[in-house]
């Protein structure tokens, strides 16, 4: 059935591979589109996430925050199971003498940090409540394992390549 579905598809202008009468073999865009659609959105997402890292981390200022409230919940992973994690509110200094709260946007199990406990945090002058910690898991983890998942991804792609390319040298005529 799918062998048919492929062979009626082929002889339509929507093809994805073709050898023509004269033993030219021929691939379809899409081919190449479906090879390599995952391993380059994964890079162009880590290459955002990255760039949107280093331009917060450019035009922020470091201040140190309090800890005014940390919410906290269960959470469930696939590597630690149940566990807790956190989510910390930061009160700084925004402008000369102006106070703001303001929380990451993100939890962790590392953030249990107690009330009244003081931290260097990263704002950005321009935004009010837009705070990072200055720490790898919150700057860069992300960005670093989508980026991983992205080059593993496309070792299978690039083998896939290479037999599309094999195959269409095997073809006469070039």
């Amino acid at each position: 059935m799918l062998r048919n579905l492929i062979v009626q598809m082929n002889q339509t202008q929507q093809f994805l591979w073709r050898t023509h009468p004269d033993g030219r073999r021929q691939v379809s865009w899409r081919v190449w589109l479906l090879i390599f659609v995952t391993p380059v959105l994964f890079l162009a997402t880590a290459a955002l996430l990255a760039y949107d890292s280093v331009s917060f981390v450019s035009r922020a200022d470091r201040t140190t925050g309090e800890v005014v409230r940390v919410y906290e919940w269960e959470d469930w992973t696939p590597w630690a199971g149940n566990h807790t994690v956190y989510g910390p509110v930061f009160r700084y200094e925004f402008r000369d003498g102006e106070m703001t709260e303001a929380s990451l946007g993100q939890s962790s199990a590392n953030w249990g940090f107690e009330i009244g406990s003081r931290h260097d945090i990263l704002f950005n002058p321009e935004t009010r409540g837009n705070v990072r910690l200055p720490l790898f898991e919150h700057l860069w983890a992300l960005p670093l394992t989508i980026l991983c998942i992205g080059l593993i991804t496309l070792v299978p792609a690039l083998f896939g390549a290479w037999r599309v390319r094999r195959w269409l040298r095997g073809g006469a005529g070039g």
